[in-house]
């Protein structure tokens, strides 16, 4: 294996660790959402990672996300 090879795997090992830190921040969240919603919320932070987790909450009416 050369330099290149580690170098893929390393960064490929990143962007998985990535999309699961989503997908476990979307079981950490405090919306007031049904279970559906939140797999179908996981799921597409799992595929798409940060643009898929910040994409759906986009869509998440404000009324149901936490007050800050």
């Amino acid at each position: 294996m050369n330099n290149t090879d580690i170098e893929i795997i390393a960064m490929l090992t990143g962007l998985i660790i990535l999309h699961c830190l989503f997908a476990h921040k979307v079981f950490k969240t405090d919306a007031k959402l049904r279970s559906k919603q939140k797999c179908v919320w996981c799921f597409l932070s799992l595929l798409l990672g940060p643009i898929g987790y910040y994409g759906y909450q986009g869509l998440i009416p404000l009324d149901k996300l936490p007050q800050d």
